[in-house]
């Protein structure tokens, strides 16, 4: 079982439908999935004390011995690589889309 799961606690369902998904909503699910996360974390720490202390123990171990900066600014060197051909693809397929909105009234 996952560290933070508790079987009587029942996932909210997150997802609407395309059709009446905007992004005002698609912001407030991921503010309501932090919350809750955070909410959950809590929980833990309050009922499992000694697991919560040695897994920050770990997660700070782990981030001391990785070279995070590193691995960050491969990431950030990465998303500005793939930008320019990304918006590039979404702008022509919005333009697809829009030409067959027009065709097919």
């Amino acid at each position: 079982m996952p560290v933070f799961q508790n079987p009587n606690h029942a996932m909210p369902k997150y997802r609407k439908t395309p059709e009446t998904e905007t992004a005002a909503d698609c912001c407030g699910d991921w503010k309501k999935a932090a919350e809750d996360l955070g909410a959950r974390a809590q929980e833990f720490a309050r009922k499992e004390p000694a697991q919560a202390v040695g897994l920050a123990v770990l997660t700070g171990l782990v981030l001391t011995v990785l070279p995070v900066r590193r691995l960050v600014a491969v990431l950030v060197r990465l998303a500005f690589v793939l930008a320019r051909p990304l918006l590039l693809i979404l702008g022509a397929v919005k333009l697809c889309e829009e030409f067959e909105k027009r065709n097919n009234p």
